[in-house]
């Protein structure tokens, strides 16, 4: 590496890199009131599991719509921290509408207006890093192990707190007010402002048409590497959706929480040392691990008879969300140039996240309610097992470096 090279590599890791671990800390803290608890609050909200695989599908619908439309305010304004920071400012204010609906005629409305804005803070955070990763090489893993610990330092202090016991709900929607504001406010005084690309400022520099940059969203690479991660994303919709639900039901355990935190817990070693594993065996491969973990994961739910069973799976979060996450960024963001990373991230999230979201839920919630939640998670892992297939049979692999 160049002597240039390496010190912008030191300069990211130092002050800038701490700013980012900071970022992604405070990004997930959020998450870690929504992920587990949004199921909650909606039970004790009088909705039952076919409502609440309803509501939050069409919630996961604003993941397909959402993320694009931020994306490309991103790429047209250049003003990548301005644009977060408005989709970020709306995440708890629409969130706390939860608490006015008893219907399910308003809380469909409440769901796509939460995930209007919620649904794209991650892609859009994502995007703001890879702009920064191009400029100054950097370890996205070492900054994104922010993000487990704020969800583990979330879900630990709510649950010390007794969220689990709630019966209004009330807890939930004061923790995501709280949560909003920490990040809102590190978005604002701690993210650094990325760059205006130096052509795009020139009237002479505009690119021939839009074909060069819509040929790198539609090459085989992009398109086949979403679909595998959109069968992906919709069978661990059954983990993402009705895991809470799932442990108070099928086993009567009252805490929730301390389950999900084992999770990230698992997760960060793996998302610490992903540059090295994705330089040794591929993004494609490392991905398929996490494809392979999902398999495994859902189909021991599936089998488990007790809940004692369930806490040794709950360590594969390490390859489905650590392996899947950081394997999926990087593999967009190899597929197309810097200045389409916000673009592409959004556009990845909306197909995979999203499109994935909306399915699995909804399927998810009619056949919990009707079948069982031993039923969904089998299907759920055949499902990864058939995204595994077509990703080492479709996706080429790129070159390790």
């Amino acid at each position: 590496m160049p002597a240039t090279d390496a010190r912008s590599s030191h300069h990211f890791e130092g002050y800038d890199g701490l700013r980012f671990l900071l970022v992604y800390i405070a990004l997930y803290i959020p998450f870690a009131v929504c992920t587990p608890y949004l199921q909650k609050l909606l039970v004790c909200r009088g909705f039952d599991k076919t409502q609440v695989g309803l509501i939050l599908g069409f919630f996961e619908c604003m993941a397909v719509l959402a993320p694009p439309i931020w994306g490309y305010l991103v790429d047209r304004t250049g003003r990548p921290r301005l644009v977060l920071g408005l989709a970020v400012l709306g995440t708890a204010p629409t969130f706390l509408l939860f608490g006015l609906t008893t219907t399910l005629w308003l809380a469909v409305p409440v769901a796509v207006l939460f995930g209007f804005f919620y649904r794209s803070v991650i892609p859009l955070t994502d995007g703001i890093t890879f702009r920064y990763l191009h400029e100054r090489p950097g370890d996205y893993g070492r900054i994104r192990i922010g993000g487990s610990t704020g969800f583990i330092l979330g879900v630990l202090s709510l649950e010390l707190l007794g969220i689990s016991q709630t019966t209004t709900g009330h807890m939930i929607l004061g923790a995501m007010l709280v949560a909003g504001i920490v990040h809102f406010l590190t978005v604002l005084f701690v993210l650094p402002e990325t760059k205006r690309p130096a052509h795009a400022d020139s009237p002479h520099a505009q690119p021939e048409g839009p074909s060069p940059h819509l040929r790198n969203l539609l090459s085989r690479s992009f398109i086949c590497f979403t679909f595998a991660a959109f069968l992906g994303r919709m069978a661990m919709m059954a983990y993402y959706s009705f895991f809470t639900l799932f442990l108070i039901e099928q086993f009567g355990f009252e805490k929730p929480g301390f389950l999900w935190i084992i999770g990230p817990i698992s997760e960060m070693p793996v998302i610490f040392f992903s540059r090295r594993i994705i330089d040794r065996i591929g993004a494609r491969n490392f991905y398929a691990l996490g494809l392979v973990g999902i398999a495994v994961r859902l189909l021991g739910f599936a089998a488990a008879t007790h809940v004692w069973m369930i806490w040794p799976l709950q360590f594969l979060h390490s390859l489905t969300f650590g392996a899947t996450h950081t394997a999926s960024v990087t593999y967009v963001s190899r597929c197309v140039p810097r200045e389409l990373q916000g673009t592409a991230q959004t556009t990845f999230a909306a197909l995979t996240t999203g499109a994935g979201g909306i399915l699995g839920s909804a399927i998810g919630g009619i056949v919990a309610q009707h079948y069982g939640f031993p039923v969904l998670y089998t299907g759920a892992g055949l499902l990864a097992i058939v995204a595994l297939g077509i990703l080492l049979a479709a996706v080429p692999a790129m070159k390790t470096k």
